[in-house]
């Protein structure tokens, strides 16, 4: 356990679906924190049950208040340590946790990464695409005539973007990006890890097709190959 004045805050990985996945020592940090701030208690507490470890959970979300960061900034400077998590994979990538460790470093807090999990490689490196550098874009606006806007100003970059996506809105994303990129190569990944794992993988004409047959059902890791 942390010995100094002040605590730690440990940026942690975790599953991002198989639960298997959770590496030695993001294990041992999880055991040893004192507090574990999370998007969703439930998803967290789901991860530490499968693990035998209780610890108090704090969440923290994109609409949590500004009294969250202050509780939390508080017990680091009070010497707990505290490891930040995501509801899946690896924290700050389409999620909040940028302020808290903003705020951590500003006080002088020492925060740690815990690497693992992350869907964009995981999507990345069984994609079939020759990768020596890519784009991540996340998460793009949920209003049809912004995302095309947005995926237009892509255009010109000569890279592979990723891209993150929904369900009920990863259809329209699909021929938005046909319509602006034609039909290049890309891949889409759905159930990363989990039992009903795929990889739709062609040019985006044929990967509409596929999913069209075969349904909509998950979240969604983008790539699309525009070099």
């Amino acid at each position: 356990m942390n010995t100094a004045k002040t605590g730690r805050l440990y940026i942690v990985s975790t599953p991002i679906g198989n639960l298997k996945d959770l590496t030695l020592r993001a294990l041992e940090t999880l055991k040893d924190v004192d507090y574990v701030v999370c998007e969703d208690t439930r998803v967290t507490l789901k991860l530490l049950n499968r693990y035998e470890i209780k610890k108090p959970l704090i969440s923290y979300h994109s609409k949590s208040k500004e009294n969250v960061l202050d509780r939390v900034s508080e017990l680091l400077l009070r010497g707990k340590d505290i490891a930040l998590v995501s509801d899946s994979g690896t924290p700050v990538i389409s999620d909040p946790g940028s302020k808290l460790i903003k705020r951590s470093i500003e006080l002088g807090i020492e925060t740690v990464p815990v690497p693992g999990p992350s869907s964009v490689h995981t999507a990345l490196m069984a994609s079939g695409i020759s990768v020596s550098e890519y784009t991540f874009v996340g998460f793009l606006s949920n209003k049809a005539s912004r995302r095309k806007r947005a995926l237009a100003g892509l255009k010109t970059l000569k890279t592979t973007f990723v891209f993150f996506e929904s369900p009920h809105r990863i259809m329209g994303f699909l021929q938005d990006a046909f319509e602006v990129f034609g039909a290049v190569k890309g891949c889409v990944a759905k159930e990363m890890t989990k039992k009903f794992e795929r990889f739709y993988r062609g040019d985006l004409t044929q990967i509409i097709q596929m999913m069209k047959k075969n349904g909509i059902k998950g979240e969604y890791t983008v790539i699309i190959d525009n070099r």
